[in-house]
């Protein structure tokens, strides 16, 4: 910000939403009006008389505020309490059961370093679940991974529940089933303070990386869970003609993630560089799966989904 001022309520108040303001990317695709949620807000503060610049009920305002951009990247933190917007999953059923999981990966099952497991199923089939993006993979152990998936019919790549993490790694994922340098979307840069100041367009590409990759039928299995960076890689794998996606529509989050401090020391977190796919449709609002299917409850043993995918990958 261009002044730094004293640290009082209505200035913290003030410099939230002006940060929002000049910085955040998504005012056009939600379509929120964001002075007048200013005026709602700022009278719901104001008439409630709080002057404590720390007060928990200046927190909870400023938080009921953040939602109404509907973006589960934009957080308020005090240091010991964050408040996110969560709308993006909760209405939706979670199509997946960890229960039935172990039914697929207690066969010949190996462990990479970020939680992700790789199996071979009888069908001759690899399945890779990976539930979070939130540490780096360890480059050999993936590589040795894809390695054990050479001559099979195809690979399932379960994302169900990946909240996000380090948009690194979901390269680094899509880098094992590449052919060549790929073109797999676009990026669009905060340029100034109008709510409506971009850059151009700019292409992301992925390159294929290691030693092994897989060229097969690919599967992903999503659900509304899939946010952030897993939402990302599922984008840049739909451009691959080899891969199919099931389950439900991904969560979304595409936007890029910055952090700004308040004179409180309170933190806020705000999308600013929307990403999108090949077509320049933007991927915050999530991606719709080429085949929609909802976990079954007629079997508690057996995923459903899984086997859908299964059915996919063996048709000629």
């Amino acid at each position: 910000m261009d002044e730094q001022k004293s640290n009082t309520a209505q200035n913290n108040f003030n410099l939230l939403w002006q940060i929002i303001d000049e910085r955040y990317c998504f005012f056009g695709e939600k379509d929120v009006d964001w002075d007048e949620v200013y005026d709602h807000y700022y009278h719901d503060w104001a008439s409630y008389g709080d002057k404590d610049p720390s007060s928990p009920h200046l927190f909870g305002t400023i938080a009921m505020m953040l939602e109404e951009l509907r973006d589960g990247h934009v957080c308020l933190s005090d240091g010991f309490t964050t408040r996110t917007f969560t709308g993006w999953y909760t209405p939706y059923l979670e199509n997946f059961d960890l229960d039935r999981i172990s039914f697929y990966t207690n066969r010949r099952t190996g462990y990479l370093n970020n939680e992700t497991t790789f199996s071979i199923l009888p069908e001759s089939i690899g399945y890779l679940r990976c539930p979070s993006l939130s540490e780096k993979f360890n480059r050999n152990d993936l590589d040795n991974a894809i390695a054990r998936f050479e001559g099979l019919k195809g690979v399932i790549i379960d994302v169900r529940n990946n909240g996000g993490g380090l948009v690194s790694e979901a390269y680094t994922l899509a880098s094992k089933f590449v052919r060549e340098k790929t073109h797999i979307g676009y990026v669009r840069y905060k340029t100034g303070k109008g709510h409506d100041d971009f850059s151009d367009y700019y292409a992301r590409h992925v390159k294929p990386d290691g030693l092994h990759r897989f060229h097969g039928k690919v599967v992903i299995i999503t659900n509304r869970r899939v946010y952030s960076a897993a939402n990302l890689f599922v984008s840049m794998m739909s451009n691959l003609p080899q891969v199919y996606t099931m389950g439900d529509r991904t969560g979304g989050g595409g936007g890029v993630p910055v952090s700004a401090e308040l004179y409180n020391g309170w933190t806020v977190e705000l999308s600013t560089n929307p990403v999108f796919d090949t077509g320049k449709r933007s991927i915050e609002s999530g991606i719709e799966p080429d085949y929609s299917i909802a976990l079954s409850t007629k079997d508690p043993q057996k995923d459903n989904i899984i086997e859908a995918a299964k059915t996919w990958i063996l048709a000629k």
